[in-house]
């Protein structure tokens, strides 16, 4: 398992670390834009795995938590062992090539797995009830009928609501509140849905931007798209004449780009729809 490292590993894993804690002085001080830095600390340890593998990268992690929690605190490391283990993560799923929707699935259930526990073990740690979870799901869910309730008078469809649809949401929400654990785990599964989707994008992004040879997503038009208007950006920007019109320019130039990509796309879809049937 523990083996002698070399010149280069030991260089590098300290580089990128050294890139890891500087960031994560970003985050604690930078009193905007902060959270950017965070998902930076992914792109660096999923590079470093994808550079140097998963022993170099561990090492290089543990180096990170114990000068943060030196130069900051103890406190500072529980957010970053997360995104650190994160970005561990997506670099050896995407060494390995796995697909899009395995890589979320288990990215977004592991995620949620390990916040449902922490959260378990800061309820027993610092001894409040359970009672403060369940009535804040009551309170949420007491707002979400009353706009439900008005929405549905506006629509004139009082009647629909109140005698088909509002039993079956009430018959839901009160065996979720029975099983209040059941409800956390959920909410938890669904907001990280569209985090850990913003994470791999960016961390495949930068990846690919390096040169590393790794599965492009979403990959199909979206990603030509990005690549399309990545590439016209950096044109734009190296041979700009007006520099306080030059980035709207570019924006409005850049969508239309887009929408005639897309319909160029479809179009082409459509074609060879018709010839096939």
């Amino acid at each position: 398992m523990f083996r002698r490292l070399q010149a280069i590993e030991i260089a590098e894993g300290a580089l990128l670390a050294d890139i890891a804690v500087l960031f994560q002085l970003f985050v604690t001080y930078l009193p905007i834009g902060s959270e950017l830095f965070r998902l930076l600390t992914f792109v660096v340890f999923a590079i470093l795995v994808l550079r140097r593998g998963l022993y170099v990268s561990v090492m290089s992690m543990l180096v990170t938590l114990f000068i943060v929690s030196v130069t900051v605190g103890p406190q500072a490391t529980v957010f970053l062992a997360l995104e650190s283990m994160g970005g561990l993560f997506l670099g050896l799923t995407m060494k390995y090539r796995f697909s899009h929707f395995l890589l979320l699935l288990l990215g977004i259930t592991s995620g949620a797995s390990l916040l449902f526990v922490l959260l378990l073990l800061f309820f027993i740690l610092t001894g409040l009830p359970a009672d403060t979870v369940v009535r804040s799901f009551h309170d949420a869910y007491a707002i979400a009928t009353s706009i439900s309730n008005q929405i549905a008078a506006n629509l004139n469809l009082t009647v629909q609501w109140q005698y088909t649809i509002y039993p079956q949401v009430n018959m839901v929400a009160t065996f979720l509140f029975t099983y209040w654990l059941l409800l956390l785990y959920i909410l938890l599964w669904l907001f990280l849905c569209p985090v850990v989707t913003a994470i791999y994008f960016a961390t495949n992004f930068f990846a690919r931007m390096l040169g590393y040879e790794v599965r492009p997503f979403p990959g199909g038009l979206l990603d030509r798209m990005a690549q399309s208007s990545l590439r016209h950006f950096r044109i734009e920007a190296r041979n700009r004449e007006k520099p306080r019109t030059w980035l709207a320019q570019f924006m409005i130039k850049d969508a239309r780009r887009s929408v005639a990509l897309f319909k160029k796309s479809w179009s082409f879809r459509n074609r060879r729809h018709t010839r096939s049937s």
